[in-house]
Parts: structure tokens; sequence; C-alpha cells
């Protein structure tokens, strides 16, 4: 019930039934799944091993669970929802899927069998399911509201909860069973000018307790940090992100000036960071890597490389041998260099340690082994397939059908060309680099389209096209200048105008997510309903007012520092506002009570300076529903 919580009452109840009727009509569009109307795909995402020849197959949009046998599709089981993620029990057939949904479920599947045996509650929008070694516990993770899970699966009580950083996204068990690390998909929000390093990083948990153990940082700037696995020794970590260059102005992007692609390495003894390496090469970028996994026997390391549809194939041995080098000096020695070799910014890192191969298919996300290593299958989102590797010297392919749908009309195409790296001048990124999920990075980026020297805030693209002006300062008159200026002036390109068209109709397909603030029955609480009324009286209605809680004008609430002083900046809507901290125009505010407390002293930005913490907390507690 997305609605509930709008400010004018007199429509409370019109716009709770037509949210009851979307709800119906659109099966639940959550996340950054567009409505692609009366078409269907399948967009294969998770998956893992079943046992022999079988493989579990997550069909994101289709509602499904796949069993893949022997190359076959023998059953599609339905869901009644978009399953995140899949752990399979080989010893019982049994597989547990999570169902993201602001009332998310674990659902435990017989995929024999294909009957649904149970389902149980599991929060808002859970993913990232793994089972412990003996299949007595399931984890999962909570994205939006930073719960870690450890599950009973005999009861389907929960046996212990945890706390990660910011977006927890993906998690994988030590080897001995004894430690859970889980990756956060986006830096947390740390306000001020960003002193300090900002960047996802890896949370380490007592998998008994799930008490906090230790956060192991990433480097500065790394962002959609998607999957964490682990070496078959428990050795080491691998974690796939991007490394965002925002700290210097967007004037081009060769050579990974904008952003770089790669992977962070995590000595899982020590529990402490290695280094990070990229996957690109020094004129040919390796946009948005997704997927990272180990083969068996310990040998290959494989990466998905979303955005240019490839995989990078890499040696582990030898890519060791070479990080060795680098940290000790020794490799910085042979190439006669008076600095060490820092592999987060060496784009010939890889050179003649990996394979960089093409899928032939659009939008690969994650990849599974089978049990010996001799097979690689790889979920490919858009052109609705997956593809096999014969993992040998040739590494040949094979495109395996799923029953999926190539067929793409113009939401589609707009989701594919949002994500698709291959639009930028060298594939280094794409529009969902800095728009992790359709939203926002937490980053400030200094773009050129008012000048170098100022960085801002990254936006979410959510109802961006129905909130004109566009860009903080509303430099764009709408959404649909700024897609065109972002492709021409961020992705360094000259795109058909049809690509434009089609990524302006995804972006007005988005809805938002029910708020993780609101209770399980869409209702606010107790604090949120007196932090309604301060809304109002605060003068916060005055601006933000409308179905997007904005009047679309620009104002100068007093946040404008040195050169902005005085500014007027557009009024953002706050729908979503609870998922895109920080705050003001620079991120330099926490959160939305920290807004109002520490940043907001002269009354421009609502009449907040007499209220006191509990009704400032009120007030953050409404806001945080929207």
């Amino acid at each position: 019930m997305k609605r509930v919580g709008k400010i004018f009452f007199a429509v409370l109840t019109a716009i709770f039934l037509s949210n009851i009727f979307a709800q119906e009509t659109n099966s639940g569009v959550y996340s950054d799944i567009p409505d692609y109307g009366k078409d269907k795909y399948l967009s294969p995402e998770a998956i893992t091993y079943a046992g022999g020849e079988k493989f579990l197959i997550c069909a994101r949009t289709g509602d499904e669970l796949i069993v893949l046998n022997n190359d076959k599709v023998e059953k599609k089981i339905p869901l009644g929802g978009h399953p995140s993620g899949v752990a399979a029990d080989l010893g019982s057939k049994t597989a547990y899927i999570t169902i993201e949904a602001p009332q998310g479920k674990v659902l435990k599947v017989d995929y024999e069998s294909g009957k649904v045996l149970s389902s149980y509650e599991a929060g808002h929008m859970p993913r990232a399911p793994i089972l412990s070694a003996d299949a007595k516990f399931l984890y999962f993770v909570n994205q939006f509201t930073g719960r870690v899970a450890k599950m009973d699966v005999k009861s389907g009580k929960i046996a212990a909860e945890g706390k990660a950083v910011r977006e927890p996204f993906s998690q994988v068990l030590s080897t001995d069973g004894k430690t859970l690390y889980v990756l956060n998909l986006i830096p947390e929000a740390k306000g001020g000018l960003y002193e300090e390093n900002i960047g996802a990083c890896v949370s380490v948990f007592d998998a008994e307790s799930l008490k906090a153990i230790k956060r192991i940082d990433l480097p500065n700037g790394s962002i959609n940090a998607n999957q964490i696995c682990i070496s078959p020794d428990g050795a080491y970590l691998y974690c796939s992100s991007v490394i965002a260059r925002f700290n210097v102005p967007t004037t081009q992007v060769e050579r990974g000036w904008i952003n770089t692609n790669a992977v962070s390495v995590i000595d899982a003894k020590k529990n402490e960071f290695v280094c990070s390496f990229l996957l690109d090469d020094i004129d040919l970028g390796a946009s948005n890597p997704f997927g990272v996994v180990v083969s068996p026997d310990g040998k290959t390391l494989v990466a998905v490389q979303a955005g240019t549809h490839e995989i990078s194939v890499i040696n582990l041995k030898a890519l060791h041998e070479k990080i060795g080098k680098a940290l000790s000096g020794e490799l910085s020695a042979d190439r006669k260099s008076p600095t060490p070799t820092d592999p987060a910014n060496d784009l010939a890192f890889l050179f003649g340690l990996r394979k960089r191969i093409e899928t032939g298919a659009l939008g690969p996300r994650f990849a599974a082994f089978d049990a010996d290593g001799k097979n690689l299958y790889v979920t490919c989102y858009y052109s609705d397939n997956l593809v096999k590797f014969s993992p040998n010297e040739e590494w040949k392919k094979q495109e395996i059908s799923i029953g999926g749908n190539p067929n793409m009309n113009l939401v589609r195409k707009g989701d594919l060309f949002f994500h698709d790296g291959q639009f930028c001048f060298q594939k280094w990124l794409s529009c969902s680099t800095c728009h992790t999920q359709v939203r926002s990075d937490a980053l400030n980026w200094d773009l050129m389209n008012d000048g170098i020297g100022n960085p801002k805030q990254s936006k979410s693209m959510l109802y961006a096209h129905y909130t004109a002006p566009c860009m903080i300062t509303g430099i764009r008159k709408d959404a649909e200048t700024a897609v065109r200026k972002g492709l021409k002036y961020i992705q360094f390109v000259d795109r058909p105008e049809a690509d434009a068209q089609a990524i302006d109709a995804y972006l007005k397909s988005l809805v938002e997510i029910d708020s993780p603030y609101l209770n399980p029955d869409g209702s606010m609480s107790e604090a949120a309903e007196r932090g309604m009324i301060i809304f109002e009286e605060a003068g916060c209605a005055h601006c933000h007012s409308g179905e997007y809680y904005t009047d679309m004008k620009s104002h100068d609430v007093g946040s404008g520092l040195n050169e902005y002083e005085g500014k007027a900046f557009d009024t953002p809507t706050l729908c979503e506002i609870w998922r895109t901290a920080p705050y003001l125009y620079d991120g330099r505010a926490r959160n939305i009570f920290e807004l109002f407390k520490k940043f907001n002293k002269s009354d421009k930005h609502g009449k907040t300076s007499n209220l006191s913490d509990d009704e400032l907390r009120d007030l953050e507690a409404y806001v945080n529903t929207l």
C-alpha cells in the first residue's frame, strides 16, 4: 500500500484503492524491475548447482524456478513473486528461494516433484539465501533494513539476527562454517565532505550467533558490489564491484578516468583486505562486473561482466603470484618503476593472466559450475537464455534455451540500454553504473552540466520523467533532455534517438517500493503519524506537495555553501527518500534527523529549529515512510 501516509486525508481512501489495484494488475513491480506490460520475459538471474546434471535458475521477472537437467528444461515451478536468490540442499532435493517483496517470503520447494512445500515470512525485500553445510540453517539478508537472518529450516523460526552495513546484497560462509561474510551493494551514508573512505565493504559475522566480528572496507569509490564468493580451500574471498573515480571531474572517460571495474581479494584466514585488481584493459572497459565464481579445483576465477556481455577467465595461481609481487614491490622493480604497483590502478595488471570471452548473449549476470568443473553456466538476463561454457583451452560456448522471449518491446529495450556498457565509448560504464538499481550510488559526482569543481549527489531516476526540471540545480528542463545529455557527455557517444526513447519508456515504467519503515500491513507507526502532522505544521508540505511530493520549483533552503550560498535548488521528490541517503546536494547529511538538526539553523528548509529531538525523530519517521 504505497500511498498510505499521503498528506491529504481527503484522497487517502482513493489512493489506497488505486494501489491495491496496481499491485493486482502489475504482479508487484518492485526494485529496478519494470512493468513490461503484456509481454512476458523470464529474466534468468540467480543460479545454483543442484546435483547430477541439474541446475536451478531464478526467473526474475518470470516468477518461476526453472529446473534445468542435462541442458533441457525439466520443469518450471511457479513461485508467485520475483525470486531474488536460491540455495539447494542436494541431499533432500529441496531448494530455498527468497521472494523479493515488501512482505517477502522464503519458499521451500521440492525441485524433483515441483511442489512448494512451505512458505515462511522473511521481512522486507529478502535475498541471497545460503545453507549451512549440514543444511539445518538458512541464511538470508534483507537489503533495505540491513538485517542478516539465520533461519532454522525445520521450524521456519529465526534462530539469530545480525545487522550488516547498508544494503547487504550477497553473502558466503567460510569453508569451516564458522564465519559469515556479507557484502553490501553501495556505501553507507557517511555525510560530511567524504574526507574518509566511502565505499562498499564486507561485514564479518560469527555464523552461530550472527554477532558482528569485523568490517573490511573495499577501496574508496567501491559501488555496485554484486557478489562475494570463496575459494574451495577457504583461503580467499573475491568480491565484484565498480571502483568509481568520483573525485575527479567527468571531463573524459578514457583509461578509466570516470570509472573502473574490479574484483577485490580478501584473506579469509586473517579477515584482511589484500587488494583490488581491475578487469579493464587500457583502452577497453569491463563495465558492470556482476557474478564471481571459483572453479571446484580452485584454479580459475570467473568474473561476469554484465555491461560488456562477457566473462573474464582468470588463472588464480598466476594472479596471486602477481599480487604478491605487486604488494612486495618486486613487480615495480621488474618494471623499473620507483613506486610500488597498485593493482587497483593498473589497467594492464591482468595481461597474460586471463581470457576475456564474449558470451554472445545479452546481460550475463551470475554463473555456476557443475560439481567437477567441466561445465559453467551463465544466466543472461536480457537475451532470456543461458550460455554454457566448456572450461578448457578454447572455452567453447553454447546457448541454452529456457523458453525465454528474445523479442524485446520498447520498455525491455530501454531496460537493456540503461544497463548496457557497450553504449559507452570504450565500454567503461552504463547509466546503471552511477544510478545503482536505477536509484543513486550515494556518491558526489562533478558533472560537466554546471561547470567544474562542484560535485553533487547522484540522483535517483525514480519518477524523474514526471518531476521536471532535472538535476539538482534544475539545469535540465526535463528528464528526456537529461537522458540524451547523459549519453553524450558522460558516456561520450551519439546514439540514435530511438535508443533514448527506449530509455525514457523504461524509466517511466518504474514505481516505488513500499517503505520498510511502514508496518507490515502498510500502516504507519505512531511516531510517523505524529511526524505527518509536524510535516504539515513545519511547512514541509508547501514545497513537497502533490503525488510526488514536489512542487517542481526551485527554492533557496539555506543549504548552499561557498559559491552556492543563496542558491535555489530543485525540490526533489520524497518518494523512496528512505532509500537515497545521504541528503542535501553534497550529501553532508547522513539522515533526515541530521538534515534538520545540523543543517537547518535558518529555518529555510521548514520551521524545525524549535522542534525537540523527539519531534525531529517523529518527522524523520514520517518522511521515511514515503
